[in-house]
């Protein structure tokens, strides 16, 4: 009994296959790029979940995807993505097709990483904030084992704004620091560059890398405030690969608590479980 998930980005698709019993313990996985057309953007996946089936004998019980855009859940529709080809795309209909007996499941791809997060850690009552600073930052929101959907369209908070008077996005995601940072020294340094020279104590970038984590952490500060969540969780490519910053940002954040009778919404910021897997783990577990 196989469960087959699916983590679809602009630039790749990331499929893995696990067992029914243990979601959570990805067997095997592959990364292949993400075609530009309707169809071929279909078949590729299809043909990368052939690939991850050879060699396990077994029926597959759920097909789970994860994935950028405007999603229709009711109809298994996938309305509108940025940076992919689908456009009204009937993509759970079209899963069902080629897994008959199979449950298909399709979110968006923060609710899987989130709920990948959530479930890790096995919880069922609490509430989760799973944040994701990466090419660009957004967040989701579990409580009580149910996603906070709002209206239609929560957890854009890339859009929010700054002290700097920008979107949180063009400031704090990684080409937003990128570019600040290379405006800031006159250089032309990558941002795992500039993180090197931060950890190196480098007087050039360690003022700005100081105040982008206090942007981060106001932030943060905020949603504790707002929502009291159990845990925060940091994920996204900027910290899955640099976790000295998570620590250092949730750091930030408690020393926003300056206020004695908060002292118990410190420690509340963790860095992600799942890391890079986050998504793949996230949709098996739907």
């Amino acid at each position: 009994m196989w469960i087959l998930s699916a983590d679809i980005g602009g630039t790749k698709l990331a499929l893995a296959i696990s067992k029914q019993e243990q979601p959570e313990k990805l067997i095997n996985e592959l990364e292949i790029a993400s075609p530009q057309q309707s169809e071929a953007l279909f078949e590729a996946m299809i043909e990368g979940f052939n690939e991850l089936l050879q060699g396990h004998e077994g029926e597959v019980v759920k097909v789970a995807v994860g994935l950028p855009g405007i999603l229709n859940l009711q109809q298994g529709m996938v309305v509108y993505q940025q940076n992919l080809p689908w456009r009204d795309f009937p993509l759970v209909a079209r899963l069902q097709e080629v897994y008959p007996s199979a449950v298909i499941r399709m979110e968006t791809d923060m609710m899987t990483a989130a709920n990948g997060e959530y479930k890790i850690r096995h919880f069922e009552q609490e509430t989760l904030i799973y944040l994701t600073v990466s090419t660009g930052i957004a967040c989701c929101s579990i409580h009580e084992g149910k996603f906070l959907r709002g209206a239609g369209i929560p957890g854009e908070v890339g859009f929010s704004l700054t002290t700097k008077g920008a979107f949180f996005e063009d400031v704090c995601a990684g080409p937003g620091l990128t570019k600040w940072l290379q405006e800031k020294t006159n250089r032309k340094d990558t941002l795992q560059q500039f993180f090197e020279s931060y950890y190196a104590q480098d007087d050039k970038v360690v003022p700005i890398i100081k105040q982008w984590q206090q942007e981060l952490a106001q932030k943060i500060h905020s949603f504790i405030l707002l929502l009291d969540p159990h845990v925060v969780v940091l994920g996204g490519g900027v910290m899955n690969h640099h976790p000295q910053m998570v620590s250092e940002i949730a750091q930030e954040v408690d020393n926003c608590f300056t206020l004695p009778f908060f002292d118990h919404k410190k420690g509340r910021v963790q860095a992600s479980i799942n890391k890079g897997h986050a998504g793949l783990i996230g949709a098996a577990l739907l």
